[in-house]
């Protein structure tokens, strides 16, 4: 038992005010301020939950996304053989070796004028370069022109396919191109000046 501080009346463990004369005697009760473990294995539960239930969900979710049920059809394709990434080297008259210089792009001549199918115009050289590359590699015959040497407009880079005598020629390659190339149209390709 406490006794009350003011009136020093018994008081009960845990009895907070005086029934004599009403001063506190204490906050709170006794014990209430340390922590309780109690629920320390519900707690660990509920986590241990949380943690597997996450693991899952991700691991659901890469399968979703995974692309590994098409790796059946790719091995049932053919492989393709690598394209060969360096020109062969060749002996030049003073012994040392050399890369062949191979472009796979149509040059176009200067005093030539004729049909093409415009693929792409850009005033990134960069970039109109490698769509030209790609698009010999696949096979077509195409290259790379410099508006400003022909009639085509001033400071841009122009890829074309192929070389044709007729304007219909042209148009019609243009309407082939043009599910790889959309927007690809047929124009004349004439010297400047």
């Amino acid at each position: 038992m406490t006794p009350c501080p003011r009136c020093g009346e018994p008081a009960e463990p845990g009895q907070l005010v005086c029934l004599e004369c009403g001063n506190r005697i204490a906050l709170k009760e006794e014990g209430s301020d340390r922590r309780s473990f109690e629920n320390l294995p519900a707690v660990a539960l509920l986590l241990c939950v949380v943690v597997i239930g996450a693991g899952a969900f991700g691991f659901a979710l890469s399968e979703l996304t995974s692309d590994s049920n098409n790796d059946s059809a790719a091995a049932d394709r053919p492989e393709q053989p690598a394209p060969a990434t360096e020109a062969p080297q060749t002996d030049t008259d003073t012994g040392a070796s050399q890369q062949a210089s191979q472009s796979l792009l149509l040059e176009w001549p200067k005093d030539l004028t004729a049909y093409t199918v415009v693929l792409v115009t850009t005033g990134d050289r960069p970039a109109a370069r490698r769509v030209a590359r790609k698009a010999a590699k696949t096979g077509l015959e195409a290259g790379l022109l410099r508006s400003d040497d022909f009639d085509l407009g001033t400071n841009l880079w122009i890829v074309f396919a192929g070389r044709f005598d007729t304007r219909a020629s042209a148009e019609s390659q243009a309407g082939n191109l043009g599910g790889r190339y959309p927007g690809a149209y047929a124009t004349l390709v004439k010297p400047a000046g």
